[in-house]
């Protein structure tokens, strides 16, 4: 739990109490987030709950709970929409105002948690397949939100993507747009090692953005005209700046990484108008991904286990969230219930 303005503790808590349509999950593997940062150092934007990519095994299920049983693999996506409203008919789940009023209780970071009725009844627990492990299992949620993201941009085959910030989904996103056949890819970090792994992963090109001259280099290997999509995977409003010069005339930016509450950009507008540049934020992920994500990793298409370069138990949490913090050693965190 967070015990304070940069503070993470672990502490003993009661194991939930079931109702009939609920189910308790025993966690496995937990992944550490941007956003569970965020919140942690009180710059979030979302709901102030630790831990959302999740994978488990059932302990014990509600009495009237038929569609999964005790000692079943699964993940559960800890969001989920009415399905009814404006937004939900139109295909922006994410925006539905139940969306973000469902969690897991009382976090992922817990030896057990709870799926309430909403998310249960909702469809969000899904049965790991047999070959695939927890850890794979935990990364599921965070490939869905990029999966949504690039539909949303709409990136297509033979495009060239620019992946601003390449973290842990900075570098989903860079195995995504591989597979989609995108083409060339430039990764963009400040950080020796992800640029590394980016290389190795499916980027062309890597970039430092303290060193290199983005937008030129990114120009020069367009003819001249800058890359059809960019992707900011960072909260850093400087990140978002450059994405906008490097991307050509018509082309367009989505803005994926979480900024803090309150973080202002300055933009010269009028080039945004003159270069008729598309602007797009994409938030989390809804079912429709879900059932991507997991069919990709699944098939072995997509490889999270790639990214992973900690595994951390849980009894050492906030040990966990300092390293994937840092950034300088970590790419992705995995806390570990075993």
């Amino acid at each position: 739990m967070i015990a304070g303005k940069g503070i993470v503790e672990l502490r003993g808590m009661p194991t939930p109490t079931l109702g009939p349509n609920e189910i308790l999950v025993r966690m496995r593997a937990c992944g550490i987030c941007g956003t569970d940062i965020e919140k942690v150092n009180g710059e979030h934007i979302t709901p102030p709950i630790l831990g959302h990519e999740v994978a488990g095994e059932i302990e014990e299920t509600g009495k009237n709970v038929k569609e999964h049983k005790k000692g079943d693999r699964v993940i559960v996506h800890h969001h989920i929409s009415c399905r009814s409203c404006y937004y939900c008919k139109n295909g922006f789940e994410t925006l539905c105002e139940v969306y973000p009023k469902s969690n897991l209780d009382p976090c992922g970071f817990a030896e057990y948690f709870r799926v309430p009725e909403t998310l249960v009844k909702g469809g969000t627990v899904y049965k790991l397949p047999p070959s695939m492990t927890y850890d794979e299992g935990s990364q599921v949620e965070p490939t869905a939100c990029c999966i949504r993201a690039l539909r949303r941009t709409g990136v297509k085959a033979g495009e060239s993507v620019a992946v601003f910030g390449v973290g842990p989904v900075g570098l989903t996103h860079v195995q995504l747009v591989k597979l989609y056949g995108a083409g060339p890819i430039y990764a963009i970090d400040v950080i020796d090692h992800r640029r590394n792994m980016a290389a190795k992963i499916g980027a062309d090109v890597t970039l430092d953005p303290v060193t290199d001259d983005v937008p030129k280099t990114i120009s020069d290997g367009t003819n001249g005209r800058g890359s059809d999509v960019a992707i900011v995977a960072t909260g850093n409003p400087k990140a978002i700046q450059q994405a906008i010069v490097s991307v050509r005339k018509g082309g367009r930016v989505v803005l994926f990484g979480a900024p803090a509450r309150g973080t202002l950009v300055s933009l010269d507008v009028s080039q945004l108008f003159l270069r008729e540049i598309g602007f797009q934020s994409s938030y989390s992920t809804s079912e429709a991904e879900m059932r991507m994500a997991l069919n990709l990793i699944g098939t072995g298409r997509i490889r999270p286990s790639l990214l992973i370069t900690h595994r951390v138990p849980l009894e050492r949490v906030a040990e966990a969230m300092s390293l994937a913090e840092s950034g300088m050693e970590a790419v992705k965190v995995i806390v570990q219930n075993q």
